[in-house]
């Protein structure tokens, strides 16, 4: 259970830390070569920064991202790995650990040894997946720089991506890819999209971000790999930094094999999410964690049986 003590807000408010749910855990080997897939659309994956439900649901200043929460699926009991900051939450996003990151740094810091992460998994199974990074530039990018913040952007951090050139070049790219892939027909069937940190709430504001995603997202609506068993799972990577009760993130899923306009309260984590994907992809399903079995999968919000 998440845990604080009245003395240490004050110091939250400046960036706190928390490591109770802190796993440095070697990861089991991959099986699945054949995937029983349950959806032939794309899973796509949009994270935002550094909100809690209650800075966002209801909040005016965030019309559309309301206006999806009504549209999809709103699950109140969602809560995150409780490890922070940031960055221990994104690898935990791709691998169901944090692998003992307790830390921003950049990946010339932390070469995670570690090949069970979903890239492998979907490389594995023969699909297909990109990440797709707002500012980054160039291809791959291992260096914060900007509005781009590696912390943000967990593949470069497995060894096995970023020290294959080829690899991290064709699978992690700049966000201005996604329209031409889009246009092409060529969007792989798992999308992790990252908005620069003016973008994402991190450094810019409630109503940029709400801005941002009404832009963007409808054009993702639009694709045949959305609209044909797709899915948009649109989430922050941790609350406001408080780290009492109430500061549990927002979780929003829409698709259209999503039940309009539920509200759960059952009690999912970041580890959920992770095996709501490997389960919709027939991928193995959470091999970096000590029992897999014993996590919930996001059945509940689903029309098709999960």
């Amino acid at each position: 259970m998440k845990w604080f003590v009245g003395a240490a807000i004050a110091v939250c408010a400046a960036g706190c830390y928390d490591t109770s749910g802190n796993t440095s855990r070697a990861c089991s080997a991959l099986t699945v070569t054949e995937p029983q897939m349950l959806t032939h659309g794309t899973l796509f994956t949009v994270v935002m920064e550094n909100k809690s439900r209650g800075d966002i649901l209801g909040n005016p200043e965030a019309p559309y991202i309301n206006q999806l929460a009504r549209q999809g699926a709103q699950l109140d009991g969602y809560h995150d790995p409780y490890v922070h900051p940031s960055e221990p939450n994104y690898l935990w996003m791709v691998a169901g650990e944090n692998f003992g990151v307790l830390d921003d740094s950049d990946p010339v810091d932390h070469p995670i040894d570690a090949t069970s992460h979903i890239a492998d998994q979907i490389d594995l199974a023969g699909l297909s997946w990109k990440t797709y990074q707002q500012s980054m530039g160039a291809p791959c990018g291992v260096s914060s720089h900007g509005a781009y913040a590696a912390k943000h952007n967990p593949f470069v951090y497995f060894m096995d991506i970023r020290e294959d050139a080829e690899r991290c070049a064709s699978h992690v790219v700049d966000y201005t890819q996604l329209d031409a892939d889009l246009a092409s027909g060529q969007v792989p069937n798992y999308v992790f999209i990252t908005p620069d940190l003016n973008h994402d709430m991190h450094d810019g504001t409630i109503a940029a971000g709400d801005a941002w995603l009404a832009a963007e997202l409808p054009k993702i609506f639009a694709s045949p790999a959305y609209q044909n068993g797709g899915a948009l799972f649109l989430l922050w990577d941790e609350g406001s930094g408080t780290l009492g009760p109430d500061d549990d993130p927002p979780f929003i899923a829409v698709s259209p094999m999503v039940k309009s306009g539920m509200v759960s309260s059952v009690a999912y984590d970041t580890s959920s999410y992770l095996k709501t994907e490997q389960r919709l992809l027939g991928l193995d399903e959470l091999p970096c964690s000590a029992d897999p079995a014993k996590v919930p999968v996001m059945g509940d919000m689903f029309t098709v049986p999960m």
